[in-house]
Protein backbone atom coordinates (compact mmCIF):
# COMPACT_ATOMS: atom_id res chain seq x y z
CA UNK A 1 0.00 0.00 0.00
CA UNK A 2 2.63 2.42 1.22
CA UNK A 3 4.69 1.91 -2.24
CA UNK A 4 1.52 2.57 -4.52
CA UNK A 5 0.29 5.81 -2.01
CA UNK A 6 3.73 7.36 -2.45
CA UNK A 7 3.99 6.82 -6.26
CA UNK A 8 0.41 8.40 -6.88
CA UNK A 9 1.73 11.50 -4.69
CA UNK A 10 5.24 11.74 -6.50
CA UNK A 11 3.25 11.36 -9.75
CA UNK A 12 1.20 14.51 -8.33
CA UNK A 13 4.25 16.42 -7.45
CA UNK A 14 5.63 16.22 -10.66
CA UNK A 15 2.35 17.53 -12.62
CA UNK A 16 2.46 20.20 -10.06
CA UNK A 17 6.05 21.09 -10.71
CA UNK A 18 5.72 20.67 -14.62
CA UNK A 19 2.59 23.12 -15.08
CA UNK A 20 4.59 26.62 -13.32
CA UNK A 21 1.69 28.57 -14.51
CA UNK A 22 -0.69 26.74 -12.29
CA UNK A 23 1.87 26.05 -9.46
CA UNK A 24 2.81 30.10 -9.97
CA UNK A 25 -0.86 30.87 -9.57
CA UNK A 26 -1.24 29.17 -6.97
CA UNK A 27 1.85 30.63 -4.77
CA UNK A 28 0.62 34.29 -6.20
CA UNK A 29 -3.00 34.03 -4.34
CA UNK A 30 -2.63 33.59 -1.20
CA UNK A 31 -0.31 36.90 -1.47
CA UNK A 32 -2.70 38.70 -3.08
CA UNK A 33 -5.51 37.78 -0.91
CA UNK A 34 -3.30 38.52 2.02
CA UNK A 35 -2.71 41.97 0.65
CA UNK A 36 -6.19 42.68 0.28
CA UNK A 37 -7.28 41.92 3.54
CA UNK A 38 -4.60 43.85 5.23
CA UNK A 39 -5.28 47.47 3.06
CA UNK A 40 -9.27 46.61 3.01
CA UNK A 41 -9.85 46.18 6.63
CA UNK A 42 -6.72 49.21 7.15
CA UNK A 43 -9.12 51.75 5.38
CA UNK A 44 -11.91 50.75 8.22
CA UNK A 45 -12.45 53.46 10.84
CA UNK A 46 -15.08 52.19 12.01
CA UNK A 47 -12.87 48.87 13.31
CA UNK A 48 -10.70 51.11 15.50
CA UNK A 49 -13.46 52.92 17.03
CA UNK A 50 -15.60 49.80 18.14
CA UNK A 51 -12.01 48.67 19.68
CA UNK A 52 -11.33 45.83 16.66
CA UNK A 53 -7.72 45.04 16.52
CA UNK A 54 -7.48 43.59 13.29
CA UNK A 55 -4.36 41.55 14.52
CA UNK A 56 -6.62 39.45 16.90
CA UNK A 57 -8.44 38.06 14.28
CA UNK A 58 -5.73 38.06 11.24
CA UNK A 59 -4.98 34.57 11.35
CA UNK A 60 -8.61 33.28 11.97
CA UNK A 61 -9.32 34.64 8.55
CA UNK A 62 -5.62 33.18 7.45
CA UNK A 63 -7.07 29.81 8.67
CA UNK A 64 -10.12 30.22 6.37
CA UNK A 65 -8.47 31.07 3.35
CA UNK A 66 -5.93 27.73 3.93
CA UNK A 67 -9.25 25.87 3.78
CA UNK A 68 -10.30 27.29 0.94
CA UNK A 69 -7.44 27.46 -1.59
CA UNK A 70 -6.60 23.60 -0.45
CA UNK A 71 -10.38 22.98 -0.55
CA UNK A 72 -10.71 24.36 -4.17
CA UNK A 73 -7.13 23.16 -5.41
CA UNK A 74 -7.17 19.52 -4.39
CA UNK A 75 -11.41 19.27 -5.90
CA UNK A 76 -10.70 20.44 -9.22
CA UNK A 77 -7.53 18.73 -9.96
CA UNK A 78 -8.86 15.12 -9.10
CA UNK A 79 -11.91 15.71 -11.25
CA UNK A 80 -9.55 16.82 -13.86
CA UNK A 81 -7.97 13.63 -13.66
CA UNK A 82 -10.99 11.50 -13.51
CA UNK A 83 -11.97 13.50 -16.67
CA UNK A 84 -8.74 12.49 -18.10
CA UNK A 85 -8.83 9.01 -17.71
CA UNK A 86 -5.66 8.89 -15.11
CA UNK A 87 -8.41 7.78 -12.03
CA UNK A 88 -9.62 4.69 -14.54
CA UNK A 89 -5.73 3.92 -15.47
CA UNK A 90 -4.71 3.37 -11.96
CA UNK A 91 -7.61 0.65 -11.14
CA UNK A 92 -6.92 -1.30 -14.49
CA UNK A 93 -3.22 -1.15 -13.03
CA UNK A 94 -4.55 -2.50 -9.63
CA UNK A 95 -4.57 0.33 -7.16
CA UNK A 96 -6.97 0.25 -4.32
CA UNK A 97 -9.57 3.01 -3.05
CA UNK A 98 -7.74 3.66 0.03
CA UNK A 99 -4.37 3.64 -1.73
CA UNK A 100 -5.40 6.21 -4.26
CA UNK A 101 -6.92 8.43 -1.99
CA UNK A 102 -4.54 8.38 0.37
CA UNK A 103 -1.78 8.97 -2.66
CA UNK A 104 -3.86 12.02 -3.68
CA UNK A 105 -4.20 13.49 -0.37
CA UNK A 106 -0.39 12.99 0.24
CA UNK A 107 0.97 14.76 -3.28
CA UNK A 108 -2.07 17.76 -2.85
CA UNK A 109 -0.78 18.19 1.02
CA UNK A 110 2.71 19.42 0.00
CA UNK A 111 1.65 21.97 -2.01
CA UNK A 112 -1.09 22.75 0.57
CA UNK A 113 1.87 23.06 2.76
CA UNK A 114 3.76 25.28 1.13
CA UNK A 115 0.48 27.37 0.38
CA UNK A 116 0.27 27.61 4.54
CA UNK A 117 3.94 28.66 5.17
CA UNK A 118 3.60 31.59 2.90
CA UNK A 119 -0.13 32.49 4.61
CA UNK A 120 1.35 32.11 7.98
CA UNK A 121 4.70 34.09 7.26
CA UNK A 122 2.33 36.80 5.73
CA UNK A 123 -0.09 37.18 8.34
CA UNK A 124 2.88 37.84 10.79
CA UNK A 125 4.16 40.42 8.80
CA UNK A 126 1.54 41.97 7.50
CA UNK A 127 -0.46 42.29 10.81
CA UNK A 128 2.50 42.32 13.20
CA UNK A 129 1.22 39.66 14.88
CA UNK A 130 3.96 37.73 17.40
CA UNK A 131 3.52 34.30 17.27
CA UNK A 132 6.76 32.95 19.69
CA UNK A 133 6.64 30.76 22.05
CA UNK A 134 3.37 29.28 19.86
CA UNK A 135 4.66 29.25 16.48
CA UNK A 136 4.50 25.17 16.70
CA UNK A 137 0.91 24.78 17.74
CA UNK A 138 -0.25 27.27 15.21
CA UNK A 139 2.14 25.97 12.41
CA UNK A 140 0.56 22.48 13.20
CA UNK A 141 -2.96 23.43 13.50
CA UNK A 142 -2.63 25.13 10.30
CA UNK A 143 -0.70 22.16 8.44
CA UNK A 144 -3.68 19.67 9.90
CA UNK A 145 -6.47 22.13 8.69
CA UNK A 146 -4.93 21.85 5.03
CA UNK A 147 -4.44 18.27 4.72
CA UNK A 148 -8.09 18.04 6.08
CA UNK A 149 -9.62 20.08 3.67
CA UNK A 150 -7.61 18.20 0.92
CA UNK A 151 -9.38 15.30 2.57
CA UNK A 152 -12.87 16.96 2.21
CA UNK A 153 -11.94 17.79 -1.59
CA UNK A 154 -11.48 14.49 -2.52
CA UNK A 155 -14.47 13.26 -1.15
CA UNK A 156 -16.61 16.29 -2.79
CA UNK A 157 -14.95 15.67 -5.63
CA UNK A 158 -15.89 12.04 -5.86
CA UNK A 159 -19.93 13.60 -7.02
CA UNK A 160 -18.83 15.73 -9.67
CA UNK A 161 -18.06 14.23 -13.24
CA UNK A 162 -16.52 17.39 -14.57
CA UNK A 163 -15.01 20.83 -13.64
CA UNK A 164 -18.53 22.37 -14.35
CA UNK A 165 -20.13 20.28 -11.60
CA UNK A 166 -17.83 21.09 -9.16
CA UNK A 167 -18.25 24.71 -8.99
CA UNK A 168 -21.60 24.62 -6.95
CA UNK A 169 -20.21 22.75 -4.31
CA UNK A 170 -17.79 25.31 -3.79
CA UNK A 171 -19.96 27.91 -2.51
CA UNK A 172 -22.29 25.46 -0.95
CA UNK A 173 -19.22 24.29 1.38
CA UNK A 174 -17.34 27.26 1.54
CA UNK A 175 -19.98 30.04 1.91
CA UNK A 176 -21.60 27.77 5.43
CA UNK A 177 -17.97 27.07 6.52
CA UNK A 178 -17.34 30.90 7.01
CA UNK A 179 -20.81 31.53 8.55
CA UNK A 180 -20.68 28.52 11.00
CA UNK A 181 -16.82 28.25 11.97
CA UNK A 182 -16.72 31.08 14.44
CA UNK A 183 -14.42 33.48 11.76
CA UNK A 184 -17.78 35.88 11.08
CA UNK A 185 -20.08 35.36 13.57
CA UNK A 186 -19.35 33.70 17.26
CA UNK A 187 -20.66 30.32 17.59
CA UNK A 188 -22.59 31.05 20.82
CA UNK A 189 -24.34 33.76 18.84
CA UNK A 190 -26.13 31.37 15.99
CA UNK A 191 -29.26 29.72 16.67
CA UNK A 192 -29.01 26.54 18.47
CA UNK A 193 -29.90 24.02 15.37
CA UNK A 194 -27.19 25.81 13.42
CA UNK A 195 -24.60 25.34 16.60
CA UNK A 196 -25.17 21.44 15.86
CA UNK A 197 -24.79 22.16 12.16
CA UNK A 198 -21.24 23.36 12.91
CA UNK A 199 -19.91 20.52 14.12
CA UNK A 200 -19.53 18.79 11.02
CA UNK A 201 -17.37 22.37 9.75
CA UNK A 202 -13.63 21.26 9.39
CA UNK A 203 -12.33 25.17 10.05
CA UNK A 204 -14.88 25.30 13.29
CA UNK A 205 -12.48 23.34 15.20
CA UNK A 206 -9.27 25.22 13.77
CA UNK A 207 -10.44 28.29 14.73
CA UNK A 208 -11.28 26.96 18.11
CA UNK A 209 -7.04 26.17 18.52
CA UNK A 210 -6.37 29.37 17.42
CA UNK A 211 -8.36 31.68 19.39
CA UNK A 212 -7.74 30.02 22.33
CA UNK A 213 -4.07 30.37 21.79
CA UNK A 214 -3.37 33.31 20.47
CA UNK A 215 -6.53 35.89 21.81
CA UNK A 216 -6.75 33.90 25.45
CA UNK A 217 -2.95 32.74 26.09
CA UNK A 218 -4.26 29.23 26.51
CA UNK A 219 -1.73 26.32 25.93
CA UNK A 220 -1.51 23.74 23.34
CA UNK A 221 -2.82 20.77 25.52
CA UNK A 222 -5.79 22.76 27.12
CA UNK A 223 -6.94 23.40 23.25
CA UNK A 224 -6.13 19.61 22.58
CA UNK A 225 -9.71 18.02 22.50
CA UNK A 226 -10.65 20.81 19.24
CA UNK A 227 -7.43 19.82 17.33
CA UNK A 228 -7.94 15.79 17.70
CA UNK A 229 -11.80 16.60 16.65
CA UNK A 230 -10.28 17.84 13.77
CA UNK A 231 -8.02 15.07 12.99
CA UNK A 232 -10.90 12.84 13.71
CA UNK A 233 -12.83 15.13 10.71
CA UNK A 234 -10.09 14.27 8.90
CA UNK A 235 -9.87 10.31 9.47
CA UNK A 236 -13.68 10.46 8.25
CA UNK A 237 -13.16 12.08 5.45
CA UNK A 238 -10.51 10.18 4.06
CA UNK A 239 -12.57 7.13 5.19
CA UNK A 240 -15.65 8.89 3.20
CA UNK A 241 -13.69 9.23 0.51
CA UNK A 242 -12.21 5.89 -0.28
CA UNK A 243 -16.07 4.38 0.29
CA UNK A 244 -17.70 6.97 -2.41
CA UNK A 245 -14.61 6.62 -4.82
CA UNK A 246 -15.72 5.54 -8.04
CA UNK A 247 -14.09 2.90 -10.11
CA UNK A 248 -16.35 3.71 -13.34
CA UNK A 249 -17.97 5.99 -14.55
Amino acid sequence: MIRNTNAIAIRINRQFLRDRRFLGLSMVVPLILMLLLKYVLGSLPQLTRLGVHISDYAFLVAAFLVHFLAYVLSTIVLVRDRKDGTLARMFVYGFRRREIVFGYVGGYSTIAAVQTALVLILTKYLFDVSLLPDIVPVALTMLALAVVSVGLGVFISNFARNEGQVFPFIPLVIVPTALLSGVAIPIDDLPGLLQWFSYVVPLRYAVSVLAGILQEHRSFSAELAPFLALVGVGVLLLGSASLTLRERE
